[in-house]
């Protein structure tokens, strides 16, 4: 997928493309979609989403044109039953899931968190590694390593080569990179897994922020192209996540601003209502905000945070394009201020604007994210699944046309404009029956 091919047939038989090329000469058996002047790119996917439980998030992503997720975590398998779901034909996205995230937490609120709440605790090799096994024999897709100490982060790495199953997720503090490229982790969930490790050879954000900004950033910079290297050599996939960090400063300065500026109607109002173990997104409950912080000085130094460390990341997200590095767009969608489906478009725009070509944004999107998740989908070929968009402007001119969707295909089903709007109407009208808190000032 390097340039638009005018004047191209799809002939479609099943959930696969049987044919691509100019012909005029059809059976008249074949239900005919009229694609003239419009445009087609394979279907687009999400490789970081969280959809906390919210089943109508996958609606959500087909409207937006995106037909693979990947889910990276676990909930006692209920996203393993959506996956047979949509893979016996249910109305959703493809799915991959991630079991975890697997963290080591020693002392007692992080315990009785790890048992009573959604991220269990691994403190010990033994248990890391059964772990592994059941969660092999149970059919998950891959393990999300998160915050786990050495040890067990070591004892991860080693059963999962052993049960031959892919090691994904954060870079745990507990490892240096140097370590992380001898080990089996084959995806890196964020680009900041990536800085963050920098930032601690670099001496700890204590040593940065507030008055070392320029100095870390220089460091980044000297660095980034080295990893970004070792990265491609030892074929290391990262997702890119990149437009969470803007939209958390928008949040911590302005959070009411904030919610009025995006598509909040569609967010599942638990989610946005929040629990025990999840605060929500509102005013009072956001982890991003900072309701005290309105003097000169304090908002000041926040911007001053904010700023370094989404330059730092846009400086390591270059490295990787500029280095060929096997990158796919993830949004992290489900965490607060990334809403489903919309927020894949975002990220789109996002690494354009901070100087990514729109070819190489979309080939993360499709091609190299079917790569990693071995999908048999990203791209527009006979045998290739019948995931597809049809668009109404080009994307190669201007990536936001990748909003103008006219129709999509998922396992060669075709979804009209019109039914793609009654999902999200059906999605919009549910979030308004089930909401225990209003939302209308963030919509007038």
């Amino acid at each position: 997928m390097d340039s638009i091919l005018p004047n191209q047939t799809l002939l479609i038989t099943g959930d696969r493309i049987e044919f691509v090329g100019a012909t005029t000469d059809l059976n008249p058996t074949y239900e005919v979609v009229n694609g003239e002047g419009k445009y087609v790119i394979p279907g687009l996917i999400d490789t970081h989403i969280h959809p906390y439980q919210s089943k109508n998030d996958l609606l959500l992503y087909l409207a937006n044109g995106i037909t693979h997720v990947a889910i990276m975590n676990s909930w006692d398998g209920l996203y393993l039953k959506w996956r047979e779901e949509a893979k016996n034909g249910g109305l959703s996205p493809d799915i991959f899931v991630a079991a975890g995230p697997m963290n080591t937490a020693r002392d007692i609120r992080s315990k009785i968190y790890g048992r009573l709440g959604p991220i269990p605790v691994y403190n010990d090799p033994e248990t890391t590694q059964r772990a592994v096994r059941e969660f092999k024999a149970l059919g998950y897709d891959g393990l999300k390593a998160y915050s786990l100490d050495r040890e067990n982060y070591l004892a991860l790495s080693e059963e999962a080569e052993r049960q031959n199953i892919p090691m994904l997720g954060h870079v745990t503090p507990a490892i240096s990179l140097s370590e992380l490229f001898e080990s089996n982790q084959s995806q890196i969930a964020h680009v900041e897994e990536i800085t963050k490790a920098i930032e601690r050879e670099f001496g700890g954000r204590s040593k940065i922020y507030y008055e070392n900004t320029e100095a870390y950033l220089d460091f980044v910079r000297a660095k980034a192209d080295e990893i970004a290297v070792l990265l491609k050599d030892k074929d290391i996939t990262v997702s890119t996540t990149i437009d969470v960090y803007p939209r958390a400063k928008a949040q911590d300065l302005d959070l009411n601003s904030y919610l009025k500026s995006i598509e909040l109607e569609y967010l599942n109002p638990g989610i946005l209502e929040g629990s025990i173990f999840n605060p929500g997104w509102l005013p009072g409950g956001n982890r991003y905000e900072d309701p005290w912080n309105t003097d000169p000085e304090g908002i000041k130094r926040a911007e001053l945070y904010w700023d370094t460390y989404t330059e730092a990341v846009n400086i390591m997200t270059r490295a990787l394009f500029r280095n060929k590095v096997r990158v796919t767009v993830g949004t992290d969608a489900g965490n607060p201020g990334i809403i489903a489906g919309f927020s894949m478009h975002d990220e789109m725009e996002q690494l354009c604007r901070i100087g990514i070509d729109e070819l190489d944004v979309l080939k993360a999107a499709t091609v190299q994210g079917s790569q990693w998740l071995n999908a048999g989908s990203g791209g527009i070929a006979q045998g290739q699944q019948a995931n597809l968009v049809l668009l109404d402007a080009n994307p190669l001119n201007d990536i936001r046309n990748t909003r103008s969707i006219h129709g999509v295909l998922i396992k060669g089903k075709y979804l009209c404009k019109s039914q793609l709007d009654e999902l999200l109407a059906r999605v919009r009208n549910a979030n308004r029956e089930s909401r225990k808190v209003s939302i209308t000032q963030y919509l007038e």
